[in-house]
């Protein structure tokens, strides 16, 4: 039951995902083609400076826009097929809540990945013409020496870790979804107001977390890591937010577990 359950999930948002990442992808190409391949790097900086920060202010937009995009396709999906009048005929399939929920988690996990692995395609689509390539290759030595490693495994475990993140999100949003049901009215609105206080919460965490083990900014591990490679503070930043996000995910699931379990409301 548990695999007829992620299938219709992902049926749900597929015309939805599939819009959103062709434009992405398109985006990408058009970039490189109209803009990335007609830069001169041989030219003084202040010549492209401002337009290169504009044209990538633009595609972080479009790529921030397009992660938000599958977030409320989860969101919506959550909320539509557990809370509202499709509820109804949801909670009477021979599936039990931890199944339903664990669809939802599954389901997610495959838009989140798929969505981070075709943005990062298309990122290296729209920076790896031979312009770029060759302007770098100039640089090459000193951005290792600043990174500790080179920019191709540094992208890499960035990747990895932007996808190990999305796991405790994609529960969190969904401990989210739960929590606004519990109200009898303005459900949507009590969602997204748990969403930012939840936020707010995590994020005061974080930084005491960073002070406490002495790497916020202002300590002295900070400091010396200022003298050091890049990824020196990156790794142990990175290690923590691990650590945080394991438990956020552990203590969202159980809450929305509970919630699902013993606090249902269709009204």
């Amino acid at each position: 039951m548990l695999g007829k359950l992620v299938k219709y999930d992902l049926k749900y948002g597929m015309r939805i995902f599939i819009v959103l990442h062709a434009i992405l992808v398109t985006a990408c190409i058009l970039g490189r083609i109209l803009f990335m391949n007609q830069l001169d790097f041989n030219l003084k900086l202040e010549a492209y400076l401002s337009p290169l920060i504009l044209f990538f202010s633009l595609f972080l937009l479009l790529f921030t826009g397009v992660g938000f995009g599958i977030n409320i396709l989860l969101v919506a999906r959550f909320y539509k097929n557990l809370y509202t009048d499709e509820g109804y005929l949801t909670w009477t399939l021979p599936a039990t809540a931890t199944q339903q929920l664990w669809g939802k988690i599954i389901s997610g996990i495959i838009w989140e990945f798929s969505s981070i692995l075709i943005s990062a395609a298309s990122l290296l689509i729209l920076v790896s013409g031979d312009n770029v390539t060759e302007a770098y290759a100039q640089v090459a030595a000193d951005v290792t020496k600043s990174l500790g490693m080179p920019i191709t495994q540094f992208g890499i475990s960035l990747l990895i870790y932007s996808l190990f993140g999305t796991l405790g999100s994609i529960v969190m949003l969904y401990l989210c979804v739960a929590i606004g049901q519990l109200f009898p009215g303005h459900r949507i609105l009590c969602a997204i107001v748990t969403y930012f206080i939840l936020s707010a919460i995590i994020q005061v965490l974080s930084f005491s977390l960073m002070f406490a083990f002495n790497i916020g900014p202002g300590t002295t591990a900070y400091l010396a890591s200022r003298g050091m490679p890049a990824t020196h503070y990156m790794v142990t930043s990175f290690r923590l937010g691990g650590v945080m996000s394991a438990i956020i995910m552990i203590a969202a699931y159980f809450g929305v577990q509970y919630i699902m379990n013993k606090k249902l409301n269709l009204s």
